[in-house]
């Protein structure tokens, strides 16, 4: 009767969901809804912190037709998961591609599970079934149902439904997918206020350390078929390390590796950037301000650009 997560029945607009969704399920279900119409051609890919990089920015450095094609926390099997399926549209170009990653990235080698990452079975080659199943397993999980079910009775959001339910400020644009930018207008409002609550100070001043490096031969396997793929298609391919406030990065030896496989001139590795010790860059511990996307992609795209400073 419900049907909360779009996926029994079809729908024509699946960005106003009162639960929050698989972002992956969404970004796809949108991509072949508005694919013949806005003739996408280049797409942005990633986590959440893709909501840095938007599409109307994008397009004054690559002048195409892009769309936003993220999941919630991707990972680097993910990813390949969906460069298969853009490679098995007919008559599907990809001139431009934008990645955007942190540590975590990389460490999910596996496409996830689970309702909040699960892709659909025309990504995956899975079964329907399986499909089905893991939503029906989800919308009866506690951490679900019971949030889900205050909501449908009280009719009111509280943050203790964060995560299930969708916050009223919440959005994208219909044809890139592009993430609302409210947070800007909150900063502007609370000034200094907003990262009080939003922000761990601890780490805001510490010296970047190193991970240790972790890439195996299934990284190898899975980044030479990202190499792969854009030959194909004659990609133009940068991926970005995002800034973190986590005052952490890829080894040297990972790091080598990625640029070895996928050309130098096409990673860009912000994690030990000054923008990291700056708590102003972000909007919380994790994302960081869409005034740094812009500045990123333009010393990406521009050899001639200033050094990506903290935004104002």
């Amino acid at each position: 009767m419900k049907d909360p997560f779009r996926v029994v029945r079809s729908y024509s607009d699946y960005d106003h969901c009162e639960v929050c969704q698989s972002e992956g399920k969404r970004s796809w279900e949108k991509y072949k809804m508005y694919r013949n119409d806005m003739c996408y051609d280049s797409f942005i890919m990633g986590s959440s912190c893709t909501r840095a990089f938007l599409c109307t920015d994008w397009n004054e450095h690559i002048h195409a037709h892009p769309f936003r094609f993220f999941s919630n926390a991707e990972g680097l099997g993910d990813l390949c998961l969906k460069l298969k399926a853009l490679d098995s549209q007919p008559d599907q170009p990809v001139k431009h591609l934008l990645i955007i990653t942190e540590k975590s990235f990389f460490q999910k080698v596996n496409p996830q599970p689970g309702i909040m990452h699960i892709l659909p079975p025309d990504i995956t080659h899975k079964s329907m079934i399986s499909y089905q199943t893991a939503f029906a397993q989800g919308f009866f999980n506690p951490v679900f149902l019971i949030p889900y079910l205050r909501y449908q009775i009280t009719g009111k959001y509280v943050k203790s439904m964060n995560g299930v339910i969708g916050t009223p400020s919440s959005g994208v644009d219909k044809y890139t997918n592009d993430a609302s930018t409210c947070l800007e207008d909150s900063i502007r409002l609370e000034g200094e206020n907003y990262w009080k609550s939003r922000v761990n100070f601890k780490k805001i001043g510490q010296s970047p350390t190193s991970y240790k490096s972790f890439f195996t031969p299934t990284h190898l396997k899975l980044l030479h078929e990202i190499r792969d793929f854009c030959q194909k298609h004659h990609t133009d391919m940068k991926l970005v390390i995002g800034p973190s406030l986590e005052l952490k990065q890829l080894s040297s030896e990972d790091l080598t590796i990625l640029k070895n496989i996928l050309g130098s001139d096409n990673v860009f590795d912000y994690s030990s950037n000054e923008l990291m010790g700056d708590y102003h860059n972000f909007y919380d511990g994790s994302h960081y301000r869409v005034t740094v996307g812009r500045e990123i992609m333009n010393e990406i795209y521009n050899a001639s650009a200033d050094k990506v400073k903290r935004p104002k």
